[in-house]
This record gives structure tokens, C-alpha cells and sequence, in this order.
């Protein structure tokens, strides 16, 4: 909280180090004589999420946010060409997201997320038919393949960030059969590229490089670095390292399974 002597206050949830980040309407006011003192707090806003994605919710809820989920609306269906700046377009996808929600939440944080798996310069997003899944998983199917995702944050003052992340995959060499009985399970529907890094039974992939989570649907990492920016999140709240806990979010290529 911040408060002006001596009769004006001003609500303002941002972390201390980036509290006067591109606010004119403060800086007015300590131009025309007004003192700002400043009171720390714990910040736990709730955090709209801009996405139905089950593995986002867990993602977010399993790092202690609190939750309202408001799946955007947002057609996913982009048509990115050879010459896309792939990165930028999920960026301003997930922005889109975001934006279409903030609308109807105001002076609330409202994070939006988009992945796309990317295999010789053509995207592949969620398969819409079990035809679709089986050329994407054959099309898969012991190759190297690349995972991005964009994230955006919009904060309650309606100024936005942006970040994506992109991971290196190599999935396994995958049996008609095995395709055929993980497509029929309903599995890669709501899946980027028609598969889950996280599911077990199938465990598609051998190795990746660098963020698992990116590869879920939300690098963990880069998205506090956004909330963190953005005055939602501090460092000191966490008691545990949510990306400490997962291999490969160093640089270096992780084996699935060692």
C-alpha cells in the first residue's frame, strides 16, 4: 500500500522494486508536494488465468497461486506461414488471451498462455480429429521437434509483458499400434502437437532440452519472472524452488527416464 500526506491515498499492488514503473499519474502527484511512504505487504491477489488448460491450473495451483480460471474464447487456430516469428506470434497470441479476458476483469493480474509444436517450420497445434492425431503423432514419431510457448501478463493497471520459452524434444519411434490405442483414449485432443510429455502409460518422449514445463503447456520459470515483474509475485513467497524440481532447466539435454 501506498499513502499521500496528508489526505490522499493510493492502492497500488506492486512488488516495492517495481512499484513506479510507468506510473505518470504518481509521479504527478509527488511533483505537486505529495509524500509517498511505503508499506510492505505479502501480495496474494488471486491470478485470472486466460485458459482452460487443466495442466496450467495444476502448474499455478500446485506453485500456491490462487486461481480464477476464465478460458478466453481466443481463436487458436493462427495460421503461422514458413516465415513467422514463431516466438512473437505465441507472444502476441497469448496476449490476445489475456486481453480478452482483462476486459471483463479489471484492475486484476491476468495471465494468458499458448503453446505450438513446431516440426520442420510447420506448426502443429491441437488435433481436431483422430485423423489429425495420427498424422501428427506418425508425423512425430522418433524426430527431434520443438516446443514454444508465449506467456503474457497483464497487470492491474492494464500494462502488459510478454515472454516465450522454447524447448528441443525427441520423441521415440511410436508403434501404429501404441499411436492408434493413445488416440482412441482421447488424450492428444486438447494437446499441442496431440501429445503430453507428463503421460506416463504413453511416455513418448526420450529426451529434451532445457524446460520440461514449457513442454506441459507453462515454463514455470519464465511466467514468475513475468509475475514478478509485474508485482504479483516475490521471490521470498515461495518456500520451495518450483523449477529446481524438474530436470533439463539448465541448458542441458535431460533423459527421460534416468
Amino acid at each position: 500500500m501506498f499513502y499521500a500526506q496528508p489526505e490522499f491515498t493510493v492502492w497500488k499492488q506492486y512488488d516495492p522494486s517495481t512499484c513506479f514503473r510507468r506510473l505518470v499519474t504518481w509521479k504527478r502527484l509527488a511533483c505537486s508536494g505529495f509524500r509517498f511512504n511505503l508499506l510492505t505487504r505479502p501480495l496474494s491477489d488471486v491470478l485470472i488465468l486466460a485458459s482452460g488448460s487443466p495442466r496450467r491450473v495444476e502448474i499455478l495451483s500446485g506453485a500456491g497461486f490462487q486461481l480464477e480460471v476464465v478460458p478466453s474464447g481466443v481463436d487458436e487456430k493462427k495460421l503461422f506461414t514458413a516465415d513467422t516469428d514463431l516466438p512473437r506470434a505465441v507472444e502476441h497470441l497469448a496476449l490476445s488471451k489475456a486481453k480478452s479476458v482483462s476486459v471483463s476483469r479489471l484492475n486484476r493480474y491476468v495471465l494468458g498462455a499458448d503453446t505450438i509444436v513446431v516440426l520442420d517450420h510447420r506448426v502443429l497445434g491441437k488435433p481436431e480429429s483422430s485423423g489429425q492425431a495420427t498424422a501428427m503423432l506418425n508425423a512425430l514419431s522418433d524426430r527431434n521437434h520443438e516446443v514454444i510457448t508465449g506467456v503474457a501478463v497483464i497487470d492491474p493497471m492494464g500494462d502488459s509483458q510478454t515472454i516465450s520459452v522454447r524447448t528441443l524434444v525427441n520423441m521415440r519411434r511410436l508403434a501404429l499400434d501404441e499411436i492408434a490405442n493413445y488416440v482412441a483414449s482421447g488424450s492428444p485432443y486438447d494437446k499441442a502437437g496431440g501429445y503430453g510429455i507428463q503421460d506416463r502409460s504413453f511416455a513418448p518422449v526420450t529426451s529434451y532440452d532445457d524446460c520440461y514445463l514449457n513442454v506441459v503447456g507453462l515454463p514455470m520459470c519464465a511466467t514468475l519472472e513475468l509475475l514478478q515483474g509485474s508485482g504479483l509475485f516475490r521471490s521470498d513467497m515461495l518456500s520451495t524452488n518450483i523449477c529446481g524440481g524438474h530436470k533439463g532447466l539448465e541448458g542441458s539435454e535431460t533423459v527421460v527416464g534416468e
